[in-house]
C-alpha cells in the first residue's frame, strides 16, 4: 500500500511538471486590485474524505511576501492557527510560478493538513490541488483566480463592492439638481474582479435617471494609467461630477488628474477607489478623496484557516456560491465620518 502511494504521488508531480511547462509565464494579476478569473470548475468534481493529519498543519502557498496585502493575509492564516492551536507552514512564492508549483508539492510531501493558495498564476493550480488530492489534503484557494477541483475559493465581495460605490455616490449627490455625468476607471482588460467590481456598479447606477456613465476606461491599474484615464475624462466632459475607479491606484492617479483641471472633492467631486490602501486613506485624511471601498486580507487569511478546518472535521463551509464552491468575504466603504475607526480596528489585526 504505501508503494501504491509512493507511485500515485510521482505520478502527480509528473504531471504537475508537465502543466507547468503549459502555462503561460508571469502573474495573471495582483492583489487585491487584480484578478480573481474564476477559469471554471471541474463538472466531475467530487468531494473526497480527507486525512486529519497529527499534528494538525495548514500550509499556506503565499503569493509575495513583499506586498502589504499578502503579508497582512499572512498574518490573519498565522493568528487563526494559532488561535485553533494548528501550526501555520508559510511559504513565500514571490511572485514566481514555477516556485510556487514546486513548492505547494513540498508542502504536499510535508504531510501538511491542509493547503491554502494564493496563485500566481491560476492556470498552474489544477497540478498542485492533484497532488494534494492524492494525499487527501483539502486545497483552498486564496483570491486572484480559482481553476481545477479546488475544494474552496475564497475572495473579496467584488460585485458588491461596486453596489456599495454606486449606492454611495447617489446618496452623495442626492441634494445636488441636474443630471450628474460619471466616469469609471477599469482594471486592465482580462481581470474578472475589476470586470466585476464595474458591473456592480454600472448597474446599480443605471437605475437612477439621475446619474450618467460617460467614460469607462481602462487605467491599467496604475497611478500614472488613472491619471491618463481620468485626464481623458475630464478633457471631453468639464462637467464631470465624479469617477469611480476600480482599485486605488487608478483612483490615486485620478486625484492627480482632478488637481491639474482645477477640481477637487472640497468643491463637491465625488471620487471613489476600491481595495482599501494606505495611500487612498492617506487621501481619504487629507480631504483629497471621497472614499474607498476596502477589502480585508486580514480577515480572510482567518477565514482561510476556519475554512480548512471544517474540511478536516467533515463539515461542508457555507459556500455563497455552491456551484463554484466560492465563499464571498465582506467589503466595508471608507470615507472621512469613518476612516479613524477603520484605522484603528486594522490597527488591532497587527
Amino acid at each position: 500500500m504505501k508503494n501504491l502511494k509512493i507511485v500515485r504521488l510521482c505520478a502527480v508531480i509528473g504531471a504537475a511538471c508537465l502543466a507547468l511547462v503549459g502555462c503561460a509565464s508571469g502573474a495573471d494579476d495582483s492583489p487585491g486590485a487584480k484578478g480573481a478569473s474564476n477559469g471554471g470548475t471541474s463538472s466531475s468534481y467530487e468531494r473526497i474524505q480527507f486525512d486529519k493529519k497529527e499534528p494538525l498543519r495548514i500550509g499556506y502557498s503565499v503569493y509575495d511576501l513583499q506586498n502589504p496585502y499578502w503579508q497582512s493575509y499572512s498574518a490573519g492564516v498565522q493568528a487563526a492557527a494559532k488561535e485553533k492551536g494548528v501550526e501555520a507552514v508559510i511559504v513565500d512564492q514571490k511572485s514566481d510560478q514555477s516556485a510556487q508549483v514546486s513548492g505547494s508539492l513540498d508542502l504536499v510531501n510535508q504531510g501538511v493538513s491542509a493547503l491554502v493558495i494564493t496563485p500566481v498564476q491560476p492556470d498552474a493550480l489544477p497540478a498542485s490541488i492533484d497532488a494534494a488530492h492524492a494525499a487527501k489534503i483539502p486545497v483552498i484557494v486564496a483570491d486572484i483566480g480559482a481553476v481545477g477541483d479546488y475544494d474552496a475559493y475564497l475572495l473579496s465581495n467584488n460585485y458588491e463592492g461596486g453596489v456599495v460605490a454606486a449606492k454611495y455616490l447617489m446618496e452623495q449627490l442626492a441634494s445636488v439638481e441636474g443630471k450628474h455625468k460619471v466616469g469609471v476607471i477599469e482594471l486592465h482588460p482580462g481581470s474578472v474582479v475589476g470586470e466585476q467590481r464595474v458591473a456592480g456598479f454600472k448597474e446599480t447606477l443605471a437605475g437612477n435617471d439621475a446619474f450618467e456613465v460617460v467614460a469607462s476606461l481602462d487605467g491599467n491599474d496604475t497611478v500614472d494609467g488613472g491619471f491618463s484615464a481620468a485626464q481623458d475624462m475630464l478633457s471631453a466632459n468639464p462637467d464631470l461630477a465624479a469617477i469611480y475607479a476600480a482599485n486605488d491606484d487608478s483612483a490615486i492617479g485620478a486625484q492627480r488628474a482632478l488637481e491639474t483641471a482645477k477640481k477637487s472633492t472640497a468643491n463637491g467631486f465625488v471620487l471613489i477607489g476600491f481595495d482599501g490602501s494606505k495611500g487612498a486613506l492617506d487621501l481619504i485624511q487629507k480631504g483629497l478623496m471621497t472614499a474607498t471601498i476596502a477589502q480585508d486580507p486580514y480577515g480572510q487569511g482567518r477565514k482561510a484557516v476556519e475554512i480548512a478546518l471544517d474540511f478536516l472535521a467533515g463539515k461542508s463551509p457555507a459556500y455563497d456560491d455552491e456551484a463554484q464552491r466560492t465563499i464571498y468575504f465582506p467589503v466595508e466603504l471608507v470615507d472621512s465620518k469613518n476612516i479613524a475607526q477603520f484605522q484603528a480596528s486594522r490597527a488591532e489585526q497587527k
